[in-house]
């Protein structure tokens, strides 16, 4: 029996326990692999298969933790966009990576992909870790401006638009300003997708 590591990382617990159950019908109907499941954020070091959820914003941000994965370890991301960023623009961790919108895919598409990565796995002659192929050289990962930083920064401090202007000596609409371009270049669609975005930046940061 073969054992196979697979990574869900996704906040929303309905979802993670919908997709351990669906792994673990496919297997039971397979009968020849056994499944280890990490719930852990970004345990993705030595995982075969990762499903994970990516957050407004983040599709466009360096993730190193997907990129320190095993070369032949298959990719699942669960994303909420309307449309995804053409193909250059997705950075170099992220491409060739299976994408799945969860407002659109229903339950017998997600088990077939799921079937799919489970056989592939199962394909794979057992290894030692390779390390990842992938390089950041040419990556179109976005980064913020240092006044797109300060005001960022700011708001993850608990600030208010005024307050930021007075600690920085600008007008509060010079701050608006920034924090509207902070919204245009990760394609924030409201401040709803804005605050995940600055709680992103917060774990990371």
């Amino acid at each position: 029996m073969k054992k196979i590591n697979i990574a869900i990382n996704t906040s929303n617990t309905f979802l993670r326990q919908s997709l351990a159950s669906m792994v673990n019908e496919l297997t039971r109907r397979d009968g020849h692999l056994h499944v280890s499941f990490s719930y852990k954020k970004n345990d993705f070091f030595d995982k075969d298969i990762i499903i994970a959820e990516v957050l407004p914003g983040e599709i466009y941000l360096c993730n190193t933790s997907l990129k320190n994965r095993k070369s032949d370890s298959s990719v699942i991301i669960l994303h909420s966009y309307d449309q995804l960023p053409e193909q250059e623009l997705i950075v170099n961790c992220l491409k060739g990576v299976i994408f799945v919108s969860i407002k659109l895919v229903n339950i017998d598409r997600m088990l077939a992909i799921l079937a799919q990565e489970l056989r592939k796995c199962e394909g794979l002659v057992l290894a030692r870790r390779a390390d990842s192929a992938i390089v950041c050289s040419n990556c179109p990962h976005k980064m913020l401006s240092k006044s797109q930083v300060a005001v960022a920064s700011g708001i993850i401090h608990g600030f208010d638009i005024s307050k930021i202007s007075a600690l920085h000596k600008v007008m509060p609409k010079t701050i608006t300003w920034h924090k509207s371009k902070i919204m245009e270049k990760y394609r924030l669609n409201n401040h709803y997708d804005f605050f995940q975005f600055i709680n992103l930046l917060k774990e990371r940061w």
